[in-house]
């Protein structure tokens, strides 16, 4: 795992403005760090890496294919890598260098061009010049697992795996203008979608798509990679076929991502998809695998007791620290300031703790990111479905009265939900189960409303539940743009690498061919997954509640963080900002010290894009 950097600019690029971006990531890669500008002084790349595969200086980057024209900077594995070699050394005569995907990378593309985007599998952004024609190509990966952004303006174009590095960079920093059109929808949803982001003039690249540069400085992007063009058109129903081929299928993905030639572990909460993942990655080594888990002293949110014993049933060689709330809130200035624009999922605390507490034993980790989504783990997912029956759009709105009249924060809240949105079903389900404010909210006090429009999941043979089509919408932007960033930023923090082998695209295209039954069955969710996963670990310890990698921020803010409710939510504070009405933020601060609880995000999320604004407005 790397932090990569580009210029594109016929205006000239210097080694000494590519290396001031570069610098900015070194986190992201503190074992070398390289900087190639062509001879034009057009292009620049630069490279700060992480040492995962062949950890010889040959391999570090910027790397340059063999005849010399196309110069690669890359961020992150390609799991494939030694099938792509031995068919370009067999069929196209390729000699090797290094033993590194890099190598393999490059010269993929230089043999197939932009058609090598789609052999490709696994986790990675990468910038590619072509010394020729003076072009610089974009590559994402399927999932979003590995950023790119870049900054766009009359002059320039600039390429960076975090907002950071190019906003080091003089030019981009005076021209960046802050996006107040995202607001509302970083209200509404917690995170900020792509490919907008915090500034007009800085976008995130798409994932799956693979994008051309030129002299222009426009971005020709196409995709390589889209979900529903790989659908079976036969959905599968027969469960035994179904077990089968998640556990070949599972078994390779966690086979491919155990290559490594440093050390390698795991994060294990004690759920179904982490233990699932450890379960499998176990079965295939000779000697114990070391996991990872964090505990909390607050009993509610502590599943380390589940991680210890499914870690002792499969034998791992486990590590669980207990987090004190002291320490998890020494974190919270950090992560607020990490992730570069406003970022309201403070699951990335616990994320951040237990990347730090792996680091210290190994470099990589396997993660059971995925899981959800694909097999219908949130409770978001049980509510598409029953506000998608017959007859509950006539019922919703006497329901909300009356829940809303019923005066406790549980059924408020579920009022909430009833609320008819805007247009836009799958966001409003999201923001109500997060606890965020739903877009009429916005729309009534919001100085500047801008809804957050989305295209939803085509479906032209009606072969998903409502649930699923929430799930796509998940995939594409919750997973996306919140998760994996959470991921990816909190375990960079401490040049850690994770990988997530439920998303392989091919178990990605397996889950959403499979029927519903087989996802949740007698109101068990994820069913399929738990039925491999007790091939690996008792009943008792896979039948219990979901808890999540949560903290206790409603408990928080009326405590130890009440500091940042009386800095960024005072009447001046709210007024400063101007984004809500400062009589409704009132109302909110009230409703939530007077025991409506289920305020505490609305409070969070308001509170982060605040404190964004004053740090950087």
């Amino acid at each position: 795992m790397c932090g990569i950097s580009g210029i594109l600019s016929p205006a000239g690029v210097t080694r000494e403005r590519i290396g001031q971006m570069t610098t900015a990531l070194a986190h992201r890669g503190p074992d070398a760090h390289g900087v190639w500008v062509n001879s034009a002084a057009t292009i620049g790349l630069g490279h700060t890496r992480l040492s995962i595969i062949d950890l010889s200086i040959g391999a570090n980057q910027p790397f340059y294919s063999r005849d010399n024209r196309y110069v690669v900077v890359f961020n992150g594995e390609i799991y494939n890598f030694q099938a792509l070699r031995n068919e370009l050394n067999e069929r196209h005569g390729i000699t090797f260098r290094t033993t590194s995907d890099t190598e393999v990378l490059v010269e993929a593309f230089a043999v197939w061009g932009k058609g090598a985007a789609a052999r490709l599998e696994g986790m990675f952004a990468a910038i590619i010049a072509d010394q020729q024609t003076g072009k610089v190509y974009l590559l994402r990966d399927r999932a979003g697992k590995k950023p790119l952004f870049y900054f766009q303006s009359g002059t320039t174009l600039a390429f960076a795996s975090e907002m950071k590095a190019l906003l080091r960079d003089p030019e981009i920093r005076q021209a960046a203008k802050i996006n107040r059109d995202v607001f509302t929808t970083f209200l509404h949803l917690g995170y900020i979608p792509g490919p907008a982001t915090i500034y007009e003039n800085i976008f995130k690249f798409p994932a799956g798509h693979i994008g051309e540069c030129d002299a222009s400085l426009r971005i020709y992007a196409r995709p390589y990679w889209q979900l529903q063009d790989h659908l079976s058109d036969v959905i599968l129903t027969d469960a035994a076929q179904a077990k089968d081929t998640l556990r070949t299928l599972l078994h390779d993905a966690v086979a491919k991502r155990m290559i490594s030639d440093v050390p390698l572990g795991a994060f294990l909460s004690g759920g179904t998809d982490s233990s699932l993942v450890t379960a499998v990655a176990a079965a295939q080594r000779s000697t114990p695998l070391k996991t990872f888990s964090i505990g909390f002293e607050e009993s509610k949110f502590d599943e380390s007791r589940y991680a210890r014993a499914v870690a002792e049933h499969l034998g791992t060689d486990h590590t669980t620290y207990t987090l004190s709330e002291k320490e998890a809130l020494g974190i919270v200035e950090t992560y607020l300031q990490h992730f570069d624009e406003p970022f309201a999922d403070t699951s990335a605390i616990p994320t951040m703790l237990v990347s730090r507490l792996a680091r210290q034993q190994v470099k990589v980790v396997l993660t059971g990111d995925g899981g959800d989504e694909l097999f219908q783990g949130y409770g978001a997912y049980t509510w598409a479905n029953r506000l998608d029956r017959t007859g509950m759009g006539l019922l919703r709105v006497p329901f909300r009265g009356v829940l809303k009249a019923a005066g406790t924060s549980r059924l408020e809240r579920i009022g909430h939900l009833l609320a008819s949105p805007l247009g836009n079903e799958r966001s409003h389900i999201f923001s109500q189960e997060q606890y965020f404010f739903s877009q009429q909210e916005l729309d009534t006090y919001a100085n500047g409303f801008t809804p957050f429009r989305y295209q939803d999941a085509t479906d032209s043979k009606q072969r998903f539940t409502a649930g699923e089509r929430q799930a796509l919408f998940d995939l594409e932007y919750y997973l996306c743009d919140d998760l994996l960033v959470k991921i990816d930023r909190a375990s960079m923090y401490y040049a850690l690498e994770c990988r997530s082998p439920l998303l392989d695209h091919r178990l990605v295209e397996f889950a959403f061919s499979l029927d519903a039954s087989l996802k949740v069955r007698d109101g068990r969710a994820k069913w399929l997954l738990k039925e491999l996963l007790r091939e690996y670990i008792p009943s008792e310890l896979i039948d219990r509640p979901k808890w999540g990698f949560s903290v206790p921020l409603a408990t928080w803010l009326k405590g130890d963080l009440r500091y940042l409710v009386e800095r960024y939510l005072s009447p001046e504070a709210v007024a400063a900002a101007g984004v809500l009405d400062a009589g409704y933020v009132k109302q909110l601060v009230n409703g939530f010290f007077g025991g409506k609880d289920y305020l505490y995000n609305r409070l969070w999320v308001l509170i982060v894009l605040h404190k964004w604004l004053h740090d950087n407005g």
